[in-house]
């Protein structure tokens, strides 16, 4: 456990709001709620009201107050909370008093650091509460909500149960015998291995989903000068976000807008038209859309005449878009091709609709558990590595156990970096970073 000092800041954003909280952590938080509120003897995880004081036993504001004794808190040390009117000036003042009684104020995400290190959460469920702060939608909210309550850390443990296993058996054929001489125990190891591979890649397979639900993607709309691309790029977004004018190169930034379709972030890109121009700006636009282009997770490729079809992007999703049919003689649908009218709005549902299934929105399902950051589907790609070869080497005809060992550990140790027991600090430190001081 974290001993010595103790922590104070504020847990709400700054502003003026009806109420704020502030939250205090440390050995020394129980005798500074007794300083702030004259109140000696407070009932654990119990609402009091009470006046807050300063040093020089001045009124600064009315509050309730919880005192949350350790181990049972969000640090697992002695936490307090304080819930004042939420006046900058009346924070500002508490904060200052609390800290002339010993506190001092907390850095980046030294709370939730506090309660990793204090064995209250995993690093999987410390990555969770940063993206849980951070959720651009309901559903990206309750997946993180699962993680925070332990959904992906219960299927990692599983797994490390699994390679444990593995483990022992293993170390105890090498204390007994230079070989595996038991049919039943080669057996057994191999059957282990192979549901832990399983396991690894169902998890692996999530992060797919997992970073379009937290992360988003990009979809990137092309084509030639005054095909309707901004016109198709407002009714998208519902408003007059680009310029529509039949004058060529009137779009030459980028023009973005970000769209919650189905809980995942979707951003959609308008782009200048592609054509060759002595236009410098022009020159521009047009090297940032092709820019885009490279960047993008699906592009949407509008044309409005069978003649100026484009060419199919081998290297990318792509969608064929046929725009302007309202204004044309009734044409039949090829195969690959999305007939709209930007304009009217016709077709552009079912354009939607082929985007999410291009995108991998429509098997988003709020009921799973995803591997949530580069992080984890790093380490988890180490761990398959490491039981692949395990594996190979269980099924040779005189399997070096010794070498075995070495792989079946290194595929726990890769487990453990997930769930933060063997993590370098500057990762640790990157990780704690993004959170606000408050958490």
């Amino acid at each position: 456990m974290i001993s010595g000092d103790t922590i104070v800041a504020q847990a709400t954003p700054f502003g003026y709001s009806g109420t704020a909280l502030i939250r205090i952590s440390g050995p020394s938080s129980a005798d500074i709620l007794t300083k702030l509120t004259g109140i000696s003897v407070f009932a654990p995880r119990v609402s009091t009201y009470s006046k807050i004081k300063s040093k020089d036993n001045n009124t600064i504001d009315e509050a309730l107050v919880v005192l949350y004794p350790a181990p049972a808190s969000y640090t697992g040390e002695n936490v307090v909370e304080i819930s004042p009117h939420g006046n900058p000036s009346i924070i500002t003042d508490i904060i200052e008093t609390i800290c002339s009684f010993g506190a001092r104020l907390a850095e980046p995400g030294e709370f939730t650091r506090r309660a990793f290190i204090n064995g209250k959460m995993d690093l999987i469920q410390v990555e969770g509460v940063a993206s849980l702060i951070s959720a651009k939608s309901k559903e990206a909210a309750r997946a993180q909500q699962r993680i925070v309550d332990g959904g992906l850390s219960k299927k990692l443990a599983e797994i490390k149960r699994g390679v444990i296993s593995v483990l022992s058996v293993v170390e105890n054929e090498i204390d007994i015998s230079e070989e595996l001489t038991q049919k039943q125990t080669f057996k057994k190891i191999i059957n282990e291995l192979k549901k832990t591979k399983n396991s690894v890649k169902d998890l692996l397979g999530s992060y797919k989903l997992g970073n379009l639900l937290f992360n988003g993607a990009s979809v990137v709309i092309t084509g030639k000068p005054n095909v309707g691309k901004s016109t198709l790029f407002n009714c998208l977004a519902r408003g007059d976000r680009s310029i529509v004018n039949k004058t060529p190169g009137t779009t030459r930034n980028l023009i973005e807008v970000e769209l919650i379709i189905d809980g995942a972030p979707i951003r959609f890109i308008d782009t200048a038209g592609l054509r060759d121009s002595n236009n410098p700006v022009e020159k521009e636009g047009v090297r940032r859309t092709k820019k885009s282009i490279e960047n993008a997770d699906l592009i949407l490729q509008v044309f409005d005449n069978e003649t100026d079809r484009p060419k199919l992007l081998q290297t990318q999703k792509s969608l064929t878009i046929f725009n302007k049919v309202d204004l044309r003689k009734k044409t039949k649908a090829k195969n690959g091709v999305i007939h709209i009218s930007a304009r009217t709005g016709v077709g552009v549902s079912g354009l939607l609709e082929s985007i999410k299934k291009e995108l991998g929105i429509s098997k988003l399902s709020t009921d799973n558990t995803y591997l949530s950051t580069l992080r984890q589907k790093v380490a988890l790609l180490s761990c398959v590595d490491s039981v692949n070869r395990a594996l190979e080497i269980a099924l040779e005809h005189s399997p070096d156990l010794t070498t075995l060992s070495y792989e079946v550990s290194e595929a726990l140790r890769s487990i453990d970096v997930i769930l933060g027991k063997t993590t370098a600090d500057e990762i640790l430190n990157e990780i704690f970073s993004s959170f606000c001081v408050g958490k």
